[in-house]
């Protein structure tokens, strides 16, 4: 109601949005038919809502308290993009960030969740925050602004009441400024979270990269980071991963390679010499069968075609990528079979007269966990034709006698 007030004598071009949570009968109605008049009264236009908030706080599983913060910025942001406004002016004061930094610090956070209450956060502005609640108050009451109480902020039953009616006071008997001290507190550190981010950009540049739809993370580069729990965290920190996980990862990094950890929506994998970071993937059939006539199939990761063709003199049976397979048609029994690897596998190798295991030919390879995980075998009956992208098989290879060949090629899927 104050800043309302201070918006109408200075002149802003300004409009009033209400949200009525429905959380105290016929008390909240009487708060919006305040705003309502006070609207009218400084010629404004009234935005107002009701909220069922007991029910999206219970079909959410939150706290009433945060059902009610998620329905009003719904709401403002709407406001925004049906272009009604610019900005969202909200009347946040001192004692609201210095609460905010003592919430944060009991409950346990980074440089980030200490830095209060910012005054400008995107579309949402906080012109007030230069004043305490007594002057506001204060102002109040010589300029004879009327206001209403919300009862439920005088009970301590949520976290935010008991710091404000026991903690704050309590600090305040050692430092009468403390809300004031606590605010410039919050405003130094949001100076100091610059700093840390530009410097955590630096260092992540160093050991951070993409490679095709993975992340990787070079293990002896983080090593040599004295500060390497931090700077880890906060590169983790995007795909889900919390302090604990960091905390694991680290003391994974001696240890053998192989170990994975998961976010939500991230696997983390600790190779010989990075962290490999890729996308959960939904889970896929184990098997894809392939009829004489199928021309493509697909996967999750890539699309599978074939083409017959006939042997001629112009013919040559290698290609430059290790994406094409050239194998004698005559050989092959339809259905054929598209498969994940498994343990006790075996093929012979292009050019080679013995068997390999395929978990030996892997790790020739030096293919990583993730990497091995997608690896697909193309079979026909009980044999391995093609580990696919990688290596035929001996024997289904194009010779003299070969009259028929079966082209087999991998494709990315198109996006």
């Amino acid at each position: 109601m104050v800043m309302a007030y201070l918006f109408y004598k200075a002149g802003f071009n300004f409009d009033i949005a209400h949200c009525n949570f429905s959380l105290r009968g016929k008390e909240a109605d009487k708060d919006e038919a305040l705003v309502k008049i006070t609207a009218h009264k400084y010629k404004c236009t009234f935005y107002s809502k009701k909220f069922n908030t007991k029910t999206y706080a219970k079909e959410n599983k939150i706290s009433i308290q945060m059902a009610a913060r998620d329905l009003r910025y719904e709401w403002f942001n709407e406001l925004h993009q049906n272009k009604l406004c610019d900005y969202i002016a909200l009347a946040h004061h001192q004692n609201d960030s210095a609460e905010t930094f003592l919430i944060n610090l009991v409950r346990g956070t980074g440089i980030s969740g200490l830095h209060g209450i910012k005054a400008k956060n995107g579309i949402f502005i906080r012109p007030l925050l230069f004043a305490d609640r007594s002057q506001i108050e204060a102002f109040a009451q010589k300029h004879q602004i009327e206001f209403r109480d919300d009862a439920s902020n005088l009970e301590d039953k949520y976290v935010r009441n008991k710091i404000r009616h026991q903690i704050i006071p309590l600090l305040e008997s050692i430092n009468p400024s403390v809300v004031a001290s606590l605010s410039h507190a919050a405003d130094n550190l949001l100076e100091t979270e610059k700093l840390y981010h530009e410097y955590i950009a630096v260092l992540k540049k160093k050991i951070f990269k993409k490679s095709g739809h993975r992340f990787l993370i070079d293990i002896n580069q983080l090593m040599k980071i004295e500060a390497r729990a931090t700077v880890l965290f906060e590169i983790l920190k995007p795909w889900g991963f919390n302090t604990t996980q960091v905390d694991e990862i680290l003391e994974s990094l001696n240890a053998l390679s192989g170990k994975v950890f998961l976010s939500s929506t991230y696997k983390l994998l600790k190779d010989r010499e990075k962290l490999i970071i890729e996308k959960l993937e939904k889970a896929e059939n184990n098997t894809v069968y392939i009829y004489k006539n199928t021309k493509s199939v697909k996967t999750d990761s890539f699309k599978l075609t074939l083409s017959n063709l006939k042997k001629n003199n112009d013919f040559s049976p290698y290609s430059a990528s290790a994406l094409v397979a050239f194998v004698d048609a005559d050989k092959v029994s339809f259905p054929l079979t598209l498969r994940k690897w498994e343990k006790g596998d075996y093929f012979m190798p292009l050019g080679m007269k013995k068997k390999k295991k395929i978990s030996d030919f892997l790790i020739d390879n030096k293919m990583s966990l993730f990497e091995k995980a997608k690896v697909k075998l193309l079979c026909s009956e009980k044999n391995i034709i093609w580990i696919a992208g990688l290596r035929a098989d001996e024997r289904y290879k194009i010779t003299t006698q070969t009259k028929h060949v079966l082209k087999i090629e991998i494709l990315p899927l198109s996006k």
